[in-house]
């Protein structure tokens, strides 16, 4: 995370926050906050929450949670029937509408979802990217999402992380 954090920072703005937190429990300060957030090729969890799929929705209200009420999360994503995840693939009947039905209930829009361009994915600088071979061997998709309308500016939260 540290390597990560220094190149990004070089690239970045200048008042780039890195956390290491889990998106299930994001540390109070940070809710409300983020004018941009960015989730590059996330597995597990990050993963399951980036496609609101997760368990009572936790993590995909963690990172609704951090975005400022104007604010942008984008998340580069990439999953195929053979990963064994059992996750619905983006380019399924249907999983386009389910994900943002899905996102609408965790307080978010889907505002764009598309293929990611060859581009994207190496500006990305990920090395999960290139292990995967995102844009060559398999489909990456690139997800906009921002605050649904009628949403609070701050979420309502039951101290603990949660969302009440």
């Amino acid at each position: 995370m540290a390597d990560a954090s220094r190149r990004a920072s070089r690239r970045g703005p200048a008042n780039a926050l890195f956390v290491v937190a889990a998106a299930e429990q994001i540390p109070p300060e940070l809710r409300g906050v983020a004018d941009e957030l960015t989730i590059d090729f996330p597995w597990g969890s990050l993963l399951r929450g980036a496609l609101a799929l997760d368990d009572a929705a936790e993590a995909a209200r963690g990172i609704a949670s951090m975005l400022a009420p104007a604010g942008l999360a984008t998340a580069i994503v990439s999953i195929e029937d053979r990963d064994g995840l059992g996750l619905p693939r983006l380019d399924a009947d249907g999983a386009c509408e389910a994900l943002r039905d899905r996102w609408l209930a965790a307080g978010l829009e889907v505002c764009d979802l598309r293929r990611a361009t060859a581009d994207e994915i190496a500006a990305t600088s990920s090395s999960w990217a290139r292990r995967l071979g995102a844009g060559r061997d398999r489909l990456a998709w690139r997800l906009e999402l921002r605050r649904a309308a009628g949403q609070p500016d701050r979420p309502v939260t039951d101290g603990v992380g949660g969302r009440r």
